[in-house]
């Protein structure tokens, strides 16, 4: 019996490992004695067969596919607990200016302070028979002198400005900041708080009506208002929000496009960051602490934002 080529070249891969009968592996014998063709095939089968399939590469890349997606997905959780735990925290815990009610600050009066002469006692040269020393008069410019103040355990420190007149004269220009919210009744527990020197006037509130502590009145009052740079930072940033937009729309497609893609994401951060933690308010007397916190949740924003897009670009392309 003749095998035609057909046959034959449909058995040569079971040929070629070995898993054909004894009678079918005469028969292909026969055939490829006399066909130089399927000797051809059965000759490519054999490196074929030889050149072993590297299995492992696919499940690597895969491998690392999942290493990287898990990487993105533990990240973007992280940095979104962060932001809210610190959001949370800076509503929870941000200076509040306190009010001003009876019971809040009371003024205990002037206490003369030690001095240091006072205090190291006789010098031990000093002959029984010298003069004790004279020193001049003091008056309260010069005076080791302090003012002293009973304030309610409720508030957590103050905030002061110092304002010197033409005359020489001192006012201080004094706030009460609490992390508490505002009690209905003050409890009369209090701990002192002193002014070194003494100012010639006391004021307390940075806005009006101001009560005043300590001192003579002041004649038209006197004001602190809050700082307005945030202000200045956010239309900044919503100015720099709508010109990278713009310009990441019309660029998307060039080949450094994704540069003004992050251009973007950075102003865009800046501003949701302040939403979240300022709100509409862009006023601060703690410009400094609130301009870093800004900062803070801006920055880790923009990493959100920078991962989230990446994980939306892989998903649009697995779709």
């Amino acid at each position: 019996m003749k095998l035609p080529c057909a046959v034959t070249r449909d058995l040569l891969p079971l040929y070629a490992e070995n898993m054909v009968e004894e009678e079918t592996k005469e028969l292909i014998h026969q055939h490829l004695a006399e066909c130089s063709e399927c000797r051809k095939r059965l000759s490519e089968l054999d490196q074929d067969t030889a050149a072993p399939v590297d299995t492992a590469k696919p499940l690597q890349s895969l491998k690392k596919e999942i290493r990287k997606r898990r990487w993105y997905a533990a990240v973007l959780a992280a940095l979104c607990v962060f932001i809210g735990v610190y959001a949370y925290f800076f509503h929870a815990t941000s200076m509040r200016f306190v009010p001003w009610q009876e019971g809040l600050i009371e003024v205990a009066g002037i206490k003369t302070l030690p001095s240091a002469d006072e205090n190291a006692g006789p010098s031990p040269e000093a002959k029984e028979n010298d003069p004790a020393p004279t020193a001049p008069p003091l008056s309260r410019a010069n005076a080791d002198e302090a003012l002293i103040l009973n304030v309610s355990s409720f508030i957590n420190g103050f905030q002061e400005h110092v304002f010197v007149d033409d005359d020489g004269t001192t006012t201080v220009l004094m706030q009460a900041i609490s992390t508490n919210p505002l009690p209905e009744n003050l409890s009369h527990i209090y701990y002192e708080h002193t002014l070194i020197p003494v100012p010639d006037r006391l004021i307390y509130g940075f806005e009006q009506p101001q009560t005043l502590l300590w001192g003579p009145p002041l004649e038209g009052g006197t004001e602190v208002l809050p700082r307005l740079a945030l202000a200045y930072y956010l239309m900044i940033a919503a100015a720099a929000a709508g010109v990278c937009g713009l310009a990441w729309a019309v660029g998307r497609k060039w080949e450094y496009g994704w540069v003004l893609r992050q251009l973007f994401f950075a102003p865009v951060s800046y501003i949701l960051s302040h939403l979240l933690l300022k709100g509409l308010k862009t006023t601060s007397f703690f410009l400094e602490q609130d301009l870093l916190s800004i900062l803070l949740v801006a920055l880790a924003l923009y990493v959100l934002f920078s991962i989230a897009w990446q994980v939306f670009r892989i998903r649009r392309k697995e779709s």
